[in-house]
Order: C-alpha cells, then structure tokens, then sequence
C-alpha cells in the first residue's frame, strides 16, 4: 500500500507514503491542514533539503546522497517531512533506506520521549550519517586517480577528475543546505529543539561541519591532479619534442652532405673516386657521433 501508519498512538502519529502522487495523502493534507505549496513539494521530483515554518508544523525536505561509481555522479534519495504537535508524516517516491531505518529504530528501545521531533532527529541522523560513506567512496576514486597521473597520464583522468568536482559541488551544497536546516531548528525562539535531543542534533550538525571540511580537501586534492596531470602530459610532450629536435639536429649534417653530392653535376669531388662513398659515408658516421657526443656533454 502507498499509506501505511507506522506508529499510531494517543501521543504520537507516523504517516508515511511511498508514493506521493496518492490521493490519501490530498485528503490527510487536509486534515491536518497542510499547505498546498508544501503538499507540491512532495510532489517535485527534486527539491534542495529545506525547512519552512508554517507556524503549526515544520515542512522539511531531507536529500540523503549516494555515489553511483560507475558514472561519476551523485543520487539523492528525496524524503518530505511534515513535524506537527502531535504527528508526523513522510513522503517519499518508492522504498526509502532512511524510512526503513526509521521503522526499525522505534521498534527498539526508546531513550527519549516518544514525540514528532525524536522522528525527525531519527530520519535526519541518518540521512545525514549518508555523507561521510559517500566522501569516502569519492575518496577511494581519488586515490586511483592519484596513482594513475603518475603512472600513465591521459586526458581521461582530467575528465574524471572534473567529473569528481562536480559531484562534490553538489554534495557540499546538499551538506550546506542540511546544515542550515539544523541552524534554523536550533536557533528558533522560543526554543523547538530543548533537552538533550538539543544535544543529538549538534553532534548531526558537527558531522555535517566534519563532512564538509572533508569535501573542501578532496576538491583542493582534485585540482591538484588535474594540474599535476597537466603538467606531466606537458612535461612527456617536452620530452618527445626534445627527443625528435635531437635526431633532426643530428641529421641536419647529413641532409647537408648527401644535398651537396647529390647536386646534378659532372665535375664534383670524389664524384668518380673509388673512394668516393665509404670516405663520405664514414665521414657522416663521424659527424652523427660528434653531434650526439656534443648534446651528451652539454646535458640536452
């Protein structure tokens, strides 16, 4: 079923829908009073993590991330919360981890009191548990990456280092953006977060802070391989210029002789001399040797 009542108690109701084109979820928007604009929102295919006061319930939008190695990009797994007084209801399109999570942490043992807001901490430590195995995940790439500019530079590891960046643009700005969900709820007069759940959200927001300061050093780590694969292409490009200027240089002395004997005259020395061939033969051997002697000593 799309609706399911996860927990339905005198003090505390959890609805959840898998599915948030259901007709269920118009009629217990109604019910509840929630806005439309919020209920368009659960909708919306993608929507940043935000939270909106609507004065009788809080509307926030949780993105858990998740990296997809094998195309470079970064999935977000889109949940809609709504936390009333006495309610909470979850929206999300198709199964959700951070809500089978969720199912089994309130059939456990319950440390704090039963109340919208333990839900919501429940939903968003999870989510936000989701960005350091994903920064780790990036980080493993990286470390490929690092060993192959070394190895075998190619214009393939600049892409896939771009294509990195990027990911982690989109996951600090998702970071940032979750960040700033625990800022408003902490910073709210009166207070909406007290007692020691106060305390459990600061140590999300702590990780947040963590997983952002580790987003910044891959990014820097990032661009210091895209520089460092830039330069030693250059550098092997130098290298094979240098190699093949060396063999012309070399050859340039030969290409001298040979024109100057091969000039279409009858009188020319050596022309009709027995001796004629090995003497210039032996005397290009000897320039080749001397020209690379010559480049040998000076280092080139």
């Amino acid at each position: 079923m799309a609706e399911s009542l996860i927990i339905d108690t005198a003090e505390l109701k959890w609805h959840h829908f898998d599915d948030p084109d259901d007709p269920e979820l118009v009629v217990l928007g109604a019910n509840y009073s929630l806005h439309e604009l919020a209920l368009e929102d659960c909708r919306a295919v993608a929507s940043r993590a935000k939270l909106d006061d609507y004065g009788d319930y809080f509307f926030i939008v949780l993105n858990s991330p998740y990296f997809v190695a094998e195309q470079d990009r970064l999935r977000e797994e889109k949940l809609s919360v709504f936390i009333g007084s006495h309610y909470a209801v979850t929206v999300c399109d198709g199964t959700s981890k951070t809500i089978e999570h969720a199912r089994a942490m309130v059939k456990s043992p319950w440390i704090w009191e039963r109340t919208p807001k333990d839900i919501l901490y429940i939903l968003m430590d999870f989510g936000c548990d989701q960005f350091l195995p994903t920064i780790d995940a990036i980080s493993d790439e990286i470390s490929e990456l690092e060993q192959k500019v070394y190895e075998k530079p190619d214009e393939e590891i600049s892409r896939r280092a771009t294509s990195l960046k990027k990911v982690l643009t989109l996951l600090r700005r998702a970071a940032t953006s979750h960040r700033d969900i625990i800022n408003q709820l902490l910073k709210k007069h009166p207070p909406v977060i007290e007692g020691q759940l106060n305390l459990y959200f600061r140590d999300i927001y702590d990780h947040l802070l963590q997983a952002t300061d580790l987003i910044e050093t891959d990014r820097d780590l990032l661009t210091g391989i895209i520089d460092t694969n830039m330069s030693v292409t250059a550098h092997r490009t130098n290298e094979i210029v240098k190699t093949l200027t060396i063999y012309a240089t070399a050859l340039l002395p030969l290409n001298v002789v040979t024109g100057f004997f091969g000039m279409n005259f009858e009188r020319m020395p050596f022309i009709h001399d027995t001796w004629g061939v090995p003497v210039v033969t032996v005397l290009l051997v000897i320039m080749v040797v001397c020209t690379s002697f010559y480049f040998r000593r000076r280092e080139w």
